[in-house]
């Protein structure tokens, strides 16, 4: 080494001391780049882990939440309601009305949710108050002591209603916002369970189903309701008039009267969300049930529904007869009988003499006709001919 070399290093210093100082660092670096990666990758390690442990529990609590909807102790306790109310009766009838019972009440409750009804802490305790109240008093009659096998009422509440709470709560509040919704119509409480029903069945049917096998719970009550065809007579707000077996013709020359004597089925239906009608609308509903109240000494006809669709009302074909007076002297030899109530819309209408006269194909070829005012005349198939061929029906 000469001497400027050595001059050098001094100036710059040990160079054994400057490598290593120089691979230190470039090692450092190496390290520094390096630590972000694996850090990186241990936090997308760490946060996976979080994050499938939440999903795993959301999860969890998902299913525990879908598949507790329905609890054997409650079912128990609606049981015994029932052997109460009805003794006497086999096991699958109290199984049966228990899970309905039960159902209609979980139904409610997740309907209510769906809603954005909620309870509060104070409206919660005011339901186990009452809950504990209406037991204290079944606790003294000595025939309810099956109910509450030695328990006391606080202690049933705790034991058996205390999961149940929530959901009495929430259905009252339903039941408090239908009573809202429908101000004139007395059933308004039969409404938001069948809305509830409906929205329960799209929703946790599976659920229910698998609770109904595990428990051996065979439904053999029928909902599916009775289909009819009609028209709307009348709309007052939430509610509607509806006729069965009327065309919407009839609402333009007849009276409600004479259209509520004339068909009996005259009944009021709630306007439902999902279906909204309006006045001379023909449909076919498929009703729940049908009842009655008196208000102010007048009676009136209710119905309940699950679903209806618009039709067009098009089942009636109107005659246009010429030859009205050879129709007349056809028939007018004919005794007519009261009438009987028909379920259906008319296949044929046709005026003689001003008075409308309504046709129905009946079997092996005859035929119904009703006259306002009359009643009914039933021809069989020969005369059914010949009265077809004066009306200038041609048969298909």
């Amino acid at each position: 080494m000469n001497e400027i070399q050595k001059e050098l290093l001094k100036v710059a210093g040990d160079m054994t001391a400057s490598k290593e100082r120089v691979k230190k660092q470039v090692l450092q670096q190496s390290i520094n780049r390096r630590k972000p990666f694996r850090f990186t990758l241990l936090t997308i390690l760490l946060t996976l882990c979080v994050v499938g442990f939440m999903m795993v529990q959301l999860l969890t609590n998902e299913t525990e939440q879908t598949t507790s909807l329905f609890h054997e102790r409650q079912l128990e306790h609606f049981e015994r309601i029932n052997r109460l109310m009805w003794p006497g009766k086999e096991q699958e009838f109290y199984k049966e009305e228990a899970y309905l019972s039960y159902e209609k009440l979980v139904a409610a409750y997740y309907f209510a949710k769906s809603l954005g009804i909620d309870y509060s802490k104070a409206e919660l305790e005011a339901e186990r108050k009452k809950q504990v109240e209406q037991l204290e008093m079944l606790y003294q009659a000595s025939e309810y002591e099956a109910l509450f096998q030695g328990l006391a009422p606080k202690q049933y509440v705790e034991t058996y209603l205390e999961p149940l709470l929530p959901m009495y709560t929430t259905r009252t509040k339903l039941y408090a916002f239908y009573k809202e919704k429908y101000p004139t119509f007395y059933a308004y409480q039969e409404v938001a369970n069948i809305d509830a029903k409906r929205y329960f069945q799209a929703h946790y049917t599976d659920q229910a189903t698998a609770f109904q096998e595990e428990h051996n719970i065979v439904l053999r009550t029928s909902s599916h309701g009775s289909s009819m065809v009609g028209t709307v007579a009348e709309v007052e707000s939430n509610v509607f008039l509806f006729i069965e077996g009327v065309i919407p013709e009839d609402l333009d020359h007849m009276t409600e009267e004479q259209l509520a004597e004339k068909y009996e089925q005259a009944n009021w239906y709630p306007v439902l969300d999902d279906f909204p009608v309006k006045q001379g609308d023909y449909i076919t509903l498929t009703s729940m049930g049908t009842g009655s109240i008196e208000e102010n000494g007048v009676v009136r006809n209710y119905g309940l529904l699950s679903k209806l669709e618009k039709l067009e009302p098009t089942i009636t074909k109107k005659l246009e007869l010429e030859n009205d007076k050879e129709v007349a002297q056809f028939l007018q030899d004919i005794p007519w009988q009261p009438a009987n109530y028909m379920k259906r819309p008319p296949e044929y209408s046709f005026e003689v003499e001003g008075v409308r006269i309504e046709m129905w194909k009946g079997y092996g070829g005859s035929i119904y006709l009703q006259k306002a005012g009359s009643g009914e005349i039933h021809l069989s198939a020969n005369r059914a001919k010949a009265l077809i061929a004066i009306l200038g029906i041609e048969e298909s």
